[in-house]
């Protein structure tokens, strides 16, 4: 999914991002090895004292560094840019699938369901994106380095020669060879040694995941948390979350540690080693001053491609970690939608039906059983029954997005259906878009919004129509509730659900509320979920359920017993 960037609509911005980062790193490259067989000239100039040479060398060096210079900034703003239209383009790509078809939702039932789905989206694309940009483009330097700068040390290497058991072998190009042995055991040991800090990156992420949830949720339930005066718990809850992350950490500490005694010892002995088995054709008046420091430069190169590994162990092991858990929530995101269900689902225009639809729990339950039923247009429905009877998955499983059920059910469009929850949502913005949500466009007037607040009892917020802000924590239970009631009449649909939705309004206001729903929506359906026996008033039938797969009708003529 990452590398289809390089195939979606936006490829050629991508391309050509590449292109020019590309052309810049090998451009580097070649201005760093012109520096490296200047410095030939400069210190056999400095060797011989020749002031005028010195001179000279300094201005050949200004020219060349001031290109690098100006390559480097331009190198720099093409993989900025480039990372952000690929975290950009990923981003996009990841909502999408999240939201598509309920994905987010459903997510919940599965098991083994990815955690924190936010931090994946929010933050391991973005270490994932810089880090691979950073460690693909240093992998392609350190090849392109490594290409030219063997040539060279093979050239300056020249021959070696080595008596063997009384025979004589001749070795070309010496340095390049051992260049790639001492580079082959350090790369070997640093794997070996830190392998583990791979998995306690992936741990650490999660660890970290964990912890900021138990902080957002603190934020979100701090109402509740204060009237039960549960800080103490929280405190201890948050402590023992981010004991793990100081746990995982601490092995780290002692994985990286490691790592870097070797890696440091191992950068150490590379700044004399070129010196060493350069040596002795320098002190056999076969190289000069500027040549030996050429070889060294060179082979300072040549090793540094080749430790590139070694160099990067670090932010591989967390790009490995990000990688895991993203490929982990795209999997589980591409599944989500083949998953098959049992049952079928319709659309009927004019009536909702339900054929032996029976509905289970994600662990077998069976909550309701071969319920068969026919609600039409300008009826009524309330639905009852004990607390964990089904109620509530009865209705997501007629709005579809309850996978767990038997049977066929004939759904009305879309487009004339509104459901309104026991806990309403409204998202972040004006409270005249909050009334008018999912819609987004303003077909509806500010005037009308207004009518249908103060119709709602909710005369008090009309000044505030313009105002954003998180309203869902600004106003209590009950003003939400009345809010989702007017968000019914302003789009006026057909069919209407309503899962508990006066639970926190007073039998008196609840009383106004349907006769208002009944009064504004006479022609639509109206099927609702309750406890109250006082909404039998305004529905003509009963479905009562009664958690253990049963059910029956009762009509409003009949005596009810609860």
């Amino acid at each position: 999914m990452a590398l289809s960037f390089w195939l979606s609509a936006a490829a050629p911005k991508a391309w050509l991002g590449s292109i020019l980062l590309i052309l810049c790193t090998g451009l580097l490259v070649f201005l760093h090895m012109h520096l490296n067989n200047w410095q030939v000239g400069f210190y056999n100039h400095l060797q011989q004292h020749s002031q005028s040479g010195f001179y000279h060398s300094l201005l050949n060096f200004a020219s060349i560094c001031s290109v690098l210079v100006i390559t480097s900034g331009w190198q720099t703003h093409f993989k900025m840019l480039l990372q952000l239209r690929w975290r950009q383009w990923l981003t996009t790509e990841f909502i999408a699938l999240w939201l598509h078809n309920q994905s987010y939702f459903h997510m919940r039932l599965a098991a083994n369901a990815a955690d924190n789905p936010d931090q994946r989206i929010g933050e391991d694309i973005q270490i994932f994106v810089s880090h691979s940009l950073e460690l693909t483009l240093g992998l392609l330097r350190q090849m392109i380095t490594l290409c030219l700068f063997s040539a060279v040390l093979w050239q300056l290497s020249g021959e070696v020669t080595v008596s063997l058991f009384e025979t004589e072998i001749i070795f070309p190009g010496y340095l390049v060879w051992f260049a790639l042995l001492y580079s082959v055991m350090g790369t070997w040991a640093t794997m070996q040694i830190g392998h583990p800090l791979m998995l306690q990156n992936n741990v650490q992420q999660s660890n970290e995941a964990s912890f900021r949830y138990g902080l957002v949720r603190i934020k979100e339930y701090a109402e509740c948390i204060a009237l039960y005066k549960g800080e103490a718990w929280e405190q201890c809850s948050l402590l023992k979350s981010f004991s793990n992350i100081i746990g995982t950490y601490l092995a780290m500490i002692r994985t990286t540690r490691n790592v870097t005694w070797l890696s440091t010892a191992y950068a150490q002995l590379s700044t004399v080693f070129a010196f060493l088995i350069a040596s002795p054709k320098y002190f056999n008046d076969e190289l000069q001053l500027g040549q030996l420091f050429e070889i060294a430069g060179a082979y300072w190169y040549v090793h540094s491609a080749l430790s590139y590994i070694i160099d990067s162990f670090g932010k591989i092991a967390q790009w490995q970690a990000v990688k895991n858990r993203l490929e982990e929530f795209y999997l589980q995101l591409i599944k989500i939608p083949q998953r098959e269900f049992s049952g079928t689902t319709l659309t009927c225009p004019n009536k909702l039906t339900t054929q032996e639809l029976s509905i289970k729990s994600p662990d077998g339950h069976t909550l309701v059983d071969k319920l068969t039923t026919e609600v039409s247009v300008g009826d009524s429905l309330l639905i009852i029954g004990p607390s964990g009877c089904g109620k509530t998955t009865l209705l997501q499983t007629l709005a579809g997005i309850w996978p767990y059920f038997d049977g066929q059910i004939f759904f009305p469009s879309e487009a004339v259906v509104l459901f309104l929850p026991q806990k309403p949502y409204l998202p972040i913005g004006t409270l005249r878009q909050a009334v008018l949500y999912p819609v987004r466009d303003g077909r509806v007037a500010k005037e009308k919004v207004a009518e249908v607040l103060h119709m709602c009892k909710l005369s008090a917020l009309i000044p505030f129509l313009d105002t954003e802000a998180d309203w869902s924590k600004s106003l209590s239970q009950g003003e939400l509730q009345r809010l989702s009631i007017a968000r019914a009449i302003v789009h006026q649909p057909k069919w209407v659900f309503l899962d508990e939705t006066t639970s926190c309004i007073d039998t008196t206001t609840e009383a106004e509320m349907y006769q208002l729903l009944k009064k504004t929506l006479s022609s639509s359906s109206l099927i609702s979920i309750g406890h109250r026996t006082s909404l039998m008033a305004y529905h003509r039938r009963v479905l009562e359920l009664d958690g253990a797969g049963g059910w029956r009708f009762l009509e409003l003529g009949q005596q009810y017993s609860k």
